[in-house]
């Protein structure tokens, strides 16, 4: 599964959507094509830097690999789709892309933009998720976000039911700490103990700290997992639920 994130605007969770809902559920290598902005990272993932001018590198990377995350930063789409344009039919190396969307209005501007020049070189529909990010409880979606849900009622595009990433500061203290989620979760340390034993407060903080973005975790693992789901409603193909499988074994 090779899945492309990307949208002409910034600020809209691109890099956290690479690296907090996709890395961990796909388990695959994250490349971030980028030269300006923050790429995943900052978000505790091993990422494969290139820039959008480099398109036949990752592609040539790309097809020597069965799973993979592209994380494409604001300031290198154009260049990356005018090489994907350029290299005819490479987009077919893709099985998905992903368009984050935020309801600022020149977000979900940017985002119909970005939908469009996918659709003009040749991505079909079908292939194209607007995935819904910074979401409050308290939102009305088909209000909030009325511009987007007009435009993919055409059938430009798809909003999947559930695709929907609600806000959590726990995204914001995993960056400060260059910290995944995924290594969050996999991290066995007993805080209630080390806070227990702590000779400062210091210590006392930032154990206090890691107890707070564990109970986050669970919040917005159980959030990831829907999404994640509304992305992929048919379940994982075989050979990556196989090699997902394997991962975990060893």
């Amino acid at each position: 599964m090779k899945v492309c994130v990307l949208n002409f605007s910034g600020n809209v969770g691109k890099s956290t959507i690479a690296a907090h809902l996709l890395q961990p559920r796909l388990n695959a290598q994250v490349f971030s094509v980028e030269s300006l902005n923050v790429d995943a990272s900052s978000d505790g993932v091993e990422v494969a830097r290139l820039r959008g001018k480099h398109y036949n590198d990752l592609l040539q990377r790309l097809m020597k690999l069965d799973d993979a995350i592209v994380d494409v930063g604001s300031s290198n789409v154009e260049d990356f789709l005018k090489m994907m344009q350029h290299y005819a039919d490479s987009q077919e190396e893709f099985d998905l892309f992903v368009v984050p969307v935020v309801k600022d209005g020149k977000q979900q501007a940017d985002t119909v933009n970005t939908i469009r020049a996918l659709r003009a070189i040749g991505v079909p529909a079908a292939k194209i998720l607007v995935l819904i990010n910074k979401v409050e409880t308290d939102d009305d979606l088909r209000t909030d976000f009325a511009g987007v849900f007009g435009f993919c009622a055409s059938g430009e595009a798809t909003i999947p039911e559930g695709g929907v990433i609600f806000a959590n500061e726990l995204f914001a203290m995993l960056k400060t700490q260059q910290l995944s989620i995924g290594a969050l979760n996999d991290d066995a340390t007993d805080y209630r103990q080390r806070l227990r034993a702590a000779a400062n407060e210091d210590e006392q903080d930032a154990a206090i700290q890691m107890i707070a973005m564990k109970r986050l975790a669970k919040t917005c693992n159980k959030n990831l997992d829907t999404a994640f789901a509304a992305l992929f409603p048919l379940g994982l193909p075989i050979q990556l639920q196989a090699s997902l499988a394997l991962s975990v074994a060893a």
